[in-house]
């Protein structure tokens, strides 16, 4: 059976939905930023209908504002993370006054503003923190605060390291893209997503690992957030977690930080067993060094944020290997031992034939144990003239390990990072960030020049 609307009934359904689509709601999905919701009441607890409700950001002075509805419901959706001023009034009442807002990623707070009697003109200062409690989801996550981005160490400066304060973490995180193998909660490392700005960053690799594709400096970002369990519908990606990181924006002022640490061998102790043997401590040098600048473009509109990080390691690496001796390599094998009294005996590949005695096949060694130029290959000779020779005293029977380098490998590293946020309305705002890394990684060369450019190609 068809059921067929009037016009009337139509006009109201769709009025209905219309309705629907712009009554704040408190569950509205935010990839990396905040809210705030409540309701506004007079003395009685009675609802506040059309009443503004404005949220001001302390370091660029935007505003975002929204009306109550006519339960007194209002939303303050998509705030950047930071330090917030709240303001609420309306006709009839004092203005409602609350600084010291703290909004973290993805939190959404809930602030009930109470509005008194009087003159618009006076005003109701509260001074109170906001709860930390999820009281509108029930995700479980972990937001690390800018604070502690700055103040707790980190061997190498790589901020997914701090992804270990969240419980049930474990795995491995590295310095390369390739290379986060970490896990929440026993899912995969291959189900966790990485989003920076609210765009993905992450990507498969080869090895099953999580790829990322950014590596923010340390001193550009806000703060990051945790997602490990009960996440939203939104983050549908990822079976796993979700990683939310947020660079910092541009304020009302200038501020800019610089930096360098500095790591150095010759500022180190050596171990206890290399003095106790002589052996002198292994060369490293790393020096990790950068700054910050930012402020306004256009003040209370337009901000900018901008970092650069260097990195510059040389680290000693050394190779201990055997090399054919002058005489292997002219194909005499008389010296060449298993062990003591245990020559190593060279066959002649063309003496191969059925074993009259039983099964198998039998051959027969180079006579004196020693291969005829003839037999050479050519090409095989002249590349065993770009093997080194023995420098050094090997095994006293075998002669293995007779052949020690070293050299230093170097790691170069340059990330350039750099946002800008502006503010058209009060409720409309627009962001670009550009983010930039070059490494450059050489192994130490171990082996002659010559050598090390055949293996390369």
């Amino acid at each position: 059976m068809i059921q067929r609307l009037s016009s009337t009934q139509l006009l109201v359904r769709c009025l209905l939905g219309i309705a629907l689509l712009l009554t704040p709601q408190t569950m509205v999905a935010q990839s990396f930023t905040a809210s705030v919701f409540g309701t506004v009441t007079d003395t009685t607890g009675a609802a506040i209908p059309n009443a503004t409700v404005i949220a001001v950001n302390e370091a660029t002075n935007t505003r975002t504002e929204a009306k109550s509805d006519i339960a007194g419901k209002y939303l303050l959706p998509a705030l950047p993370p930071g330090r917030y001023r709240l303001e609420a009034f309306a006709s009839g009442f004092k203005k409602y006054v609350q600084s010291g807002v703290e909004l973290a990623v993805q939190q959404q707070a809930k602030i009930d503003p109470g509005l008194q009697v009087g003159e618009l003109t006076e005003s109701v200062t509260v001074e109170s923190s906001v709860s930390t409690i999820e009281t509108s989801t029930s995700t479980i996550g972990k937001v690390v605060s800018n604070k502690a981005i700055l103040n707790l160490p980190l061997n190498s400066r790589n901020i997914y390291s701090l992804i270990y304060l969240t419980p049930g973490v474990a795995g491995s995180i590295g310095n390369n893209y390739n290379s986060m193998s970490y896990s929440i909660n026993g899912a995969r490392a291959s189900m966790m997503d990485t989003l920076i700005d609210g765009a993905t960053a992450s990507h498969p690799t080869v090895q099953g690992y999580s790829g990322i594709s950014a590596f923010p400096s340390v001193d550009a970002i806000g703060e990051f957030k945790v997602l490990g369990a009960n996440f939203q519908a939104e983050y549908g990606r990822t079976a796993g977690s979700v990683l939310n990181v947020v660079y910092k924006s541009g304020t009302n002022q200038f501020h800019g930080t610089a930096y360098e640490f500095l790591r150095n061998s010759k500022l180190d102790a050596n171990t206890f067993y290399n003095n106790l043997r002589g052996v002198p401590l292994s060369s490293f040098k790393r020096s990790q060094y950068g700054g910050t600048f930012g402020g306004p473009i256009k003040k209370d509109k337009t901000f900018f944020m901008s970092s650069y990080e260097g990195l510059r390691q040389r680290s000693f690496s050394s190779r201990t290997a055997t090399v054919p001796t002058e005489l292997e390599r002219a194909g005499n094998f008389t010296q060449t031992f298993a062990g003591a009294n245990n020559p190593v005996l060279v066959f002649d590949p063309f003496t191969t034939r059925a074993n009259p005695a039983g099964s198998g096949f039998i051959r027969d060694a180079f006579a004196g144990n020693v291969i005829p130029t003839s037999r050479m290959d050519r090409v095989g000779a002249n590349m065993a003239k770009f093997n080194p020779l023995p420098n050094t005293q090997g095994n006293a029977f075998t002669n293995a390990n007779n052949y020690y380098s070293q050299g230093s490998s170097s790691l170069d590293i340059d990330q350039i990072d750099a946002r800008v946020d502006h503010s058209f309305t009060p409720n409309h705002r627009f962001f670009v960030r550009y983010s930039y890394r070059n490494q450059d990684s050489l192994p130490a060369i171990l082996w002659p020049k010559e050598l090390t450019a055949a293996e390369t190609t």
